[in-house]
Formats: C-alpha cells, sequence, structure tokens
C-alpha cells in the first residue's frame, strides 16, 4: 500500500512539475524580443551589400528575382531564409548610441541587408555565445548566426537552380551531338531518328531538372556547346557543358553562373534515348552532393 503511495505522489509531482514547465516556457515565449516589427508579406525590395559585392532582388507576383548584378529568376526558397530574419530572435538588445561600435565590429559595417528601407548591419560573432551582433533601427542586437553565411556567400546561392524559367517553352533544342525540334504536325523529332517520346523526355528535363548548386563561373575547356530556342524569342539561351567528371556542369559564361547537377543527370539531359544506368553502377561511380552541400563553405572573397 505504501508504494502504491509513494508512486502516486511522484506521479502527481511529475504532473505538477511538467505543468509548471510548460507554463514558464509558454510565458518566456511570449516575452522573447523579435529583431524587427516588420512582416516578410510586406517586403518587396531586398538589398545585400558585402564587401564591394551587391545584389538586389525584387518581387513580383509573389515571385522573387534578382534584378541586380544580373536580372534571373532568385531560389524562393532562400529569400523565404531571409524574410525569416525579420522575425527572429533576438537574445539581447542595446542602445546603439551607447556603445563603442568599433568594439563589436559595428562602426563600419562591410556586410548589411536592407529589407525596403529597413537597414540591418552585420557585426563580429559573440565569442562565448556563438551569436551574432547586428545593429538596426538605432539598437545592438544578439542573433543566431544562420544568416550572416548565406548573404556572404556567392550569388549563386541565391539564384533558382532550374537551367530555364519556370514558364520557358522550347521550340528547339541544340545538343553537341543532336538538335531537337518539333516537325509541321507537331511532334518532337530527332536528327538521329530517336523516337518522339525519347525527345519529349530530354525536353521535359530541361524545363524540370534541378542542379543540385549554383556557383560563381569558373573558365575551363568547354565539352559541349548547347542552344535553347524558347518560343516569342529571337535569340537562343547558350549554355556550355564544362565538365563531367565528377558531376556535371552546365555554365553560362555570359552571366558568370555554372550549374552542378549529379552525374547521373547527363544523359537525361544530354543523351535523348539512352537507356539510364543501373541503380549499382550510378551509386558507385557518381559522387551524391546535397542541395547545401556548399552553402556555408563557398564564401565570396
Amino acid at each position: 500500500m505504501r508504494s502504491q503511495l509513494l508512486t502516486n505522489l511522484f506521479l502527481l509531482l511529475l504532473a505538477t512539475g511538467l505543468g509548471l514547465f510548460l507554463f514558464y516556457d509558454e510565458v518566456e515565449q511570449d516575452e522573447i524580443t523579435k529583431l524587427t516589427e516588420l512582416p516578410a508579406a510586406g517586403i518587396n525590395r531586398i538589398h545585400i551589400q558585402h564587401q564591394q559585392r551587391e545584389i538586389v532582388l525584387t518581387r513580383n507576383d509573389r515571385q522573387w528575382r534578382l534584378a541586380r548584378p544580373i536580372e534571373i529568376a532568385a531560389n524562393q526558397f532562400r529569400i523565404k531564409t531571409l524574410l525569416s530574419m525579420l522575425q527572429t530572435d533576438s537574445y539581447a538588445q542595446y542602445p546603439g548610441d551607447e556603445l563603442d561600435l568599433e568594439k563589436f565590429g559595428l562602426a563600419n559595417s562591410a556586410t548589411s541587408i536592407t529589407f525596403n528601407d529597413r537597414k540591418i548591419e552585420f557585426g563580429i560573432l559573440n565569442p562565448i555565445s556563438g551569436y551574432r551582433y547586428v545593429k538596426t533601427g538605432g539598437q545592438l542586437h544578439l542573433i543566431d548566426d544562420h544568416f550572416y553565411p548565406l548573404i556572404t556567400s556567392q550569388i549563386g546561392t541565391l539564384i533558382a537552380t532550374e537551367l530555364l524559367p519556370v514558364d520557358a517553352a522550347i521550340s528547339k533544342l541544340v545538343l553537341p551531338d543532336d538538335t531537337l525540334s518539333r516537325d509541321a504536325q507537331g511532334h518532337w523529332q530527332s536528327r538521329h531518328g530517336i523516337s518522339s517520346e525519347a525527345v519529349a523526355e530530354t525536353v521535359y528535363q530541361w524545363t524540370h531538372k534541378q542542379a543540385f548548386a549554383v556557383h560563381d563561373y569558373m573558365p575551363r575547356e568547354s565539352l559541349g556547346e548547347i542552344e535553347v530556342w524558347l518560343e516569342n524569342s529571337e535569340t537562343p539561351l547558350r549554355f556550355s557543358i564544362t565538365d563531367d567528371a565528377p558531376w556535371l556542369i552546365i555554365a553560362r559564361p555570359e552571366l558568370k553562373l555554372e550549374y552542378h547537377f549529379n552525374l547521373e543527370e547527363y544523359a537525361p539531359l544530354l543523351k535523348p534515348g539512352t537507356a539510364k544506368a543501373s541503380d549499382d553502377d550510378s551509386h558507385s561511380e557518381t559522387l551524391q552532393v546535397s542541395p547545401d552541400e556548399f552553402l556555408h563553405t563557398i564564401q565570396s572573397q
């Protein structure tokens, strides 16, 4: 009987303690200060400055695009990450006019991001907490550091991973070893007589395939040239194959960008009608790379 009473008492204390923990945790969450009061939905322009590099993003019909230094579709997921900075937790706040900003790396910050007209400047890391000092609205804040690597990384991290615009319609595709186009009846055809279904599959891959990463262009010897003719366009988009081991790299030199794919994408994109390698072969011969593989390791110089 005594054992049962002790067990019941223990369970009662455990339930009471858990209830108090949840209560105080909820109170603490309610009191957390956010970096800004701005809602992400109201932002239509983002300006990033890092050392000598400047990036401008604008929103149109809910879609974000780079406007500077080049005009191209933006990586919507990465822009959403940037926008989440507005409501990120601020773990400490200090009045900026009462501090020596030099000590926090904020006297002449080389890195900043501006949402509409709200500027946020980046300082140094706090060596104890690992949080980063930022300044906005006259106040210093301490926030998580996962925004800084994204803002200071290569421009390619903010660019859409698709080779073509999402609404692109291909009229002709000139590959190194074949040309794909439509006949008078609108059926896809190949210069080498490959089936219409196989040709259509290659065209589909070009309009939907996503690279695992987009990087700054690195000049290499071309392994093949590609022209993509889009409907209602008088000039083609030009690509260059610049590497095929350990992964496939398709570059756009005029934009100073290159798209990285796992090597098993070579046949679907460049060899219409080619049978896919077996799963065993692809796993043994191809280096697999995740979409965010280089985000924190490749930084702008």
